[in-house]
């Protein structure tokens, strides 16, 4: 998810983040005088040559929802886990499990449902020390909305319960650390956005976390090794290695489902990747804009632990996604952005993608899910107090070539499966932000819409949220 995170009101974005991996003072350059730091808001350690600086935004949002779909709540303000995620939304029609138990059911008789939280609240602590090879500079950046299934928090285990902590045992509203990594000239060591996402392309005014096409909060960030070189006149070039953080992959035959999807871990059959995803990008900020492009590749591997019947798979498929982008200055302060994503089994870098592959335990074959997403979005400023923003995404997968027979059997089973595997995703969003102090305070209001469509017919889904925040920039 993109945040905006002001210092000095400042946005910390992508570009600002390439300056400083490059910019740097040398070991010889004087501190100021008086306990000054070496950077704006920033002090001097006292007894070190370290300055530094505590920064970062204070969010308080409501809201409320429409449709069929469930906020999970995993701590006691509400809104615990991922809300509103496209994939959730809950099916009708055939193939979906209607009955008076089954969660689908469930979920399609909510509406509404007015929760508040903090946990997106940021608390920043930024360091630069010189040094006789250039400035050090490290960012930790921390906020309080752990997952439910998280390590660091004690409720109780995967499954419908989560939702409810168990007595005593806490809840997610601990710290977890967002960013922490260091630079040293043009690499950077830690963890931080995926080098494959360009946060100037996101729109900052829309705050869900399920917009198509860019990463969002499940993998954009990454523990990574990055290198990045500035070519002069806006053009800027970089490289990293960083850990594959997510495979989903749904397996099914003419027999029917072999069970839940399979994820990414070690006790039970998943995907299981022995080597890092590479990425390579190029990014071009001129006055009129900014341009950008993205290549990865990752591996998805499946591997059984478990030995179980019918389940011994040792599998492996490289993955690769594309991406481009334009962001615009057209009249005015206005802005208009625009990108496009292709991802062929790499759900690792695209979060609308909700599984990398498909497994026929018939055949045993894996065929990647292929998925082509669009985002566009557009801010209008009617004065430095004022401001709207509308955004649209739209993205449509295939249907693998070995899931082909499923459509053909007529039985629940088969349908059920089908059901599973997205066909395409639609998601918009409408904001107005009134900004008091501009760079400081942001009050806005927000509808969002979401359509998910699978590959049976008439399985199709929708929900809105409707919401309002206040932000402190500090």
């Amino acid at each position: 998810m993109m945040t905006k995170n002001l210092k000095g009101g400042v946005a910390l974005g992508s570009l600002t983040a390439a300056i400083a991996l490059l910019a740097g003072v040398t070991s010889a350059a004087a501190q100021p005088a008086s306990g000054a730091g070496s950077f704006p808001q920033s002090f001097l350690i006292p007894g070190t040559n370290t300055s530094i600086a505590i920064y970062g935004t204070v969010k308080m949002s409501v809201s409320t929802n429409l449709g069929s779909q469930h906020v999970t709540d995993t701590s006691p303000s509400g809104i615990g886990a991922t809300p509103n995620a496209i994939s959730g939304l809950a099916l009708s029609g055939q193939g979906a499990a209607t009955s008076p138990s089954s969660v689908n059911s469930e979920e399609r008789a909510l509406h509404g449902g007015l929760r508040g939280q903090l946990k997106s609240t940021q608390i920043f602590f930024e360091t630069r020390t010189p040094s006789d090879l250039g400035e050090i500079k490290t960012v930790v950046m921390m906020n309080f909305g752990s997952f439910g299934l998280q390590s660091n928090y004690i409720g109780k285990g995967p499954g419908a319960s989560t939702n409810s902590p168990s007595s005593g045992a806490g809840n997610n509203e601990m710290p977890r650390i967002q960013f922490a990594y260091g630079t040293l000239g043009p690499w950077l060591f830690g963890q931080y956005n995926s080098n494959f996402v360009d946060p100037l392309l996101i729109n900052p005014d829309i705050g869900d976390q399920s917009q198509i096409g860019p990463l969002q909060t499940r993998n954009v960030r990454r523990p990574q090794i990055r290198y990045t070189y500035l070519a002069g006149n806006g053009l800027s070039l970089s490289a990293s290695l960083e850990t594959n953080t997510y495979t989903n992959l749904v397996g099914t035959s003419a027999t029917g489902s072999i069970g839940a999807p399979l994820h990414e871990d070690s006790t039970d059959t998943g995907g299981i990747t022995n080597y890092p995803s590479f990425n390579v990008g190029a990014s071009w900020s001129q006055p009129w804009g900014h341009l950008m492009f993205r290549a990865g590749v990752a591996e998805d591997e499946v591997r059984n632990t478990t030995n179980s019947p019918g389940r011994n798979f040792n599998l492996k498929k490289t993955g690769w996604a594309l991406a481009a982008g334009v962001m615009l200055n057209t009249w005015g302060k206005d802005q208009w952005r625009g990108q496009v994503h292709y991802a062929q089994g790499a759900d690792t870098y695209l979060t609308d993608m909700g599984d990398a592959g498909f497994i026929d335990t018939t055949t045993g074959s894996l065929v990647l899910i292929k998925e082509l997403a669009l985002n566009t979005s557009y801010i209008h400023r009617f004065s430095p107090n004022w401001r709207t923003t509308a955004e649209f995404g739209i993205g449509w997968f295939d249907k693998p070539s070995n899931a082909a027979n499923l459509s053909a059997i007529p039985t629940a089973t088969s349908n059920a499966a089908l059901a599973g595997l997205e066909k395409r995703h639609i998601q918009s969003g409408l904001s107005l932000t009134y900004s008091p102090i501009p760079g400081r305070i942001d009050i806005g209001v927000e509808w969002d819409h979401w359509e998910r469509s699978v590959q049976v017919a008439n399985t199709t889904a929708n929900g809105n949220r409707y919401s309002a925040h206040i932000f402190f920039y500090w």
